[in-house]
């Protein structure tokens, strides 16, 4: 039997608009009376509303998809990360690990980390005084590493 080499270039990506809710309800967060959205970092900036249909209910996307609009990679060098064991935030400042602190030391609850994890990398770039704060955690050794580094945050 012959084979034949397939050329996958001219396919176009698929974007799955709906899922059915009992599929993905453990994967979901409430933000409104039926405006969901994925906990997950791939999908949490995108809404999502319950409806519902004959067979069941369903999420469908409130977004629109941008055809033909390439998304560019944010330019805030921060970013937060939870630790695996959910009890930690890791801060980086431009791909670099800077400071791990606890969530008892940040005086939010574990289960609240998640959300620090979205607001707080933009809370930094525009916060001088919190960076400061931040910083005052680091060792002196590791204060001159960074300031040697990064001077623009010092």
């Amino acid at each position: 039997m012959k084979t034949f080499p397939l050329d996958y270039s001219s396919l176009t990506p698929l974007t799955k608009r709906a899922y059915k809710l009992a599929d993905v309800k453990d994967r979901l967060e409430t933000v409104g009376f039926d405006i969901v959205r994925f906990k997950d970092s791939d999908n949490g900036a995108n809404l999502w509303q319950i409806q519902s249909a004959d067979d069941g209910d369903y999420i469908v996307a409130l977004y629109d998809d941008e055809d033909g609009v390439q998304k560019t990679a944010s330019t805030n060098p921060w970013s937060v990360l939870v630790s695996h064991n959910g009890n930690d935030l890791q801060v980086a400042y431009k791909g670099d690990p800077l400071v791990k602190m606890s969530s008892s030391k940040l005086g939010i609850p574990n289960s609240e980390l998640h959300r620090a994890e979205k607001y707080l990398p933009e809370k930094l770039a525009t916060n001088k005084k919190l960076v400061k704060a931040l910083l005052s955690e680091l060792n002196e050794s590791a204060k001159h590493e960074v300031s040697k580094r990064y001077p623009e945050l010092v």
